[in-house]
């Protein structure tokens, strides 16, 4: 009986925290470039030893266009990468603009990454050439001045847990550099998050069903238990 309450208890864990994983999802509906997260199930190794493991959802969010010249989506298959302090991440929100110095940063201030290291856009080219252009395999040119290429990496194993805080995921040792036959990029777009909220709340119905059907399992359990121990005493 005692083991049975253990692994209830365990069990009510597991479905706080999956409680928890839908939320975060539909908080972030309106979120640009928002990949949602799958929630955590347990898995049973060829040991019998479990493991509780948590994938995120690498499809597609809607494309919707903005019409501003630095926003940029990518369709297919690649990640923008970004500088951070903690080092390169990867991302697919690609809501950028320029910082007083010039460089291109997204919503975070962090600097977006070409293959030549940090995108620098002079305001005085842009003022001297004119209109700023992004190809489809992520090339930035002012006018008929090539600036830099957008640095486009492609996560070869999407089943690893390398999510960082808010939008980015860890480029780690399964990313390459994305082949452009595999992506295209659309200036004045963005990719919308790509959470369905009638999925996400049917499923956070369903999660809190379980956790209320595991909380009453777990309830008479431990009075079993009390009624057992107070048997046991007379």
């Amino acid at each position: 009986m005692i083991k049975g309450i253990y692994y209830t208890g365990r069990s009510l864990e597991n479905k706080i925290r999956n409680i928890d994983v839908i939320a975060n999802n539909i908080a972030n509906i309106n979120t640009v470039g928002f990949k949602r997260q799958v929630p955590f199930i347990e898995v049973l190794n060829s040991s019998g030893t479990s493991t509780i493991k948590q994938t995120t959802d690498h499809t597609q969010g809607e494309i919707v266009q903005t019409s501003n010249p630095l926003d940029v989506a990518i369709k297919g298959d690649g990640y923008f990468t970004i500088q951070t302090n903690e080092g390169p991440q990867l991302t697919r929100s690609g809501k950028f603009s320029l910082d007083s110095d010039g460089f291109l940063i997204n919503e975070q201030g962090n600097k977006v990454l070409g293959k030549n290291g940090e995108i620098n856009i002079s305001q005085n080219i842009i003022n001297d050439n004119g209109k700023l252009s992004i190809s489809k395999n992520g090339t930035i040119s002012i006018g008929e001045n090539e600036i830099d290429t957008l640095l486009i990496q492609k996560k070869n194993n999407a089943e690893e847990n390398d999510r960082t805080s808010g939008l980015n995921f860890q480029p780690g040792n399964n990313s390459t550099l994305a082949d452009e036959s595999e992506y295209n990029v659309s200036q004045g777009y963005l990719e919308g998050s790509n959470v369905n909220p009638v999925i996400e709340m049917e499923s956070m119905i369903q999660k809190n069903k379980d956790y209320e059907t595991a909380y009453k399992i777990m309830n008479f359990l431990d009075k079993s238990l009390q009624n057992a121990n107070e048997i046991g005493k007379t």
